[in-house]
């Protein structure tokens, strides 16, 4: 841990931190104090201003918006099914810690030293959430077409290294489709744990009255692992 005794020692060394940083995503900050709260986590300031939390929630449906027009330019005669499918294996958590890796955001997130980074779990979900944050935080900053870009370079180029196999609920969803059932509905059951280490109970409902469970230390890996349940079952 470094130790400053002024001010001005921290601020100069936040900002030569923030400059490597720009030059791995390659973008420069008008206003720093977007990429500061992208790299704050709430151990540091847990209020919702202070950390990237908000930031996470924006980032993930401008994610969400950007790769789904991509594809759907790219794969100009592929179904409904198909997009779903290829979309959910893009922006599924353990895709999107790998970009965070990628990018080395572990390296430069400012959090508590009780975190404990060398934990696999908790390293990617940080890094998941970093990488959503990052593009709130592009898109607040620069605006969209800044925020497009950077997901493109670093997501949509990185598409050969997802894996659509293992995307339970694009199969589940694609197989209701073709079935000619309801879309399937996820419902989260309940969360607990502290924020770094959270278990989550997901339910999933098809026509309402086949159900089954899953659980994961993500939203989206606990819906994972009810859509494989659901699928195991169906098929």
């Amino acid at each position: 841990m470094i130790i400053f005794h002024n001010l001005r020692a921290y601020f100069s060394h936040k900002t030569l931190e923030f400059k490597k940083f720009e030059k791995l995503i390659q973008y420069r900050f008008i206003k720093t104090y977007y990429l500061d709260k992208a790299l704050t986590h709430r151990s540091i300031k847990n209020y919702h201003e202070g950390n990237y939390e908000r930031l996470e929630f924006l980032g993930d449906s401008i994610i969400d918006h950007v790769v789904s027009h991509w594809l759907f330019k790219k794969y100009k005669y592929s179904d409904e099914g198909t997009l779903t499918k290829k979309r959910a294996a893009l922006v599924n958590r353990d895709f999107l810690a790998m970009l965070g890796h990628n990018l080395k955001v572990t390296e430069f997130v400012q959090i508590d030293s009780g975190v404990n980074l060398d934990d696999e779990k908790v390293a990617n979900n940080i890094s998941a959430d970093i990488y959503e944050a990052i593009v709130g935080a592009i898109y607040l900053d620069g605006g969209y077409k800044f925020a497009s870009n950077f997901i493109y370079r670093t997501l949509c180029l990185s598409e050969h290294l997802s894996k659509e196999d293992a995307n339970y609920k694009g199969k589940l969803i694609e197989y209701c489709h073709s079935q000619n059932l309801s879309t399937p509905n996820f419902e989260t059951i309940e969360s607990h744990g502290p924020h770094h280490e959270r278990t989550f109970t997901i339910k999933v409902s098809i026509t309402g009255n086949k159900q089954w469970v899953g659980i994961g230390t993500t939203k989206k890996a606990a819906e994972q692992d009810a859509a494989k349940r659901a699928i195991k079952f169906l098929l």
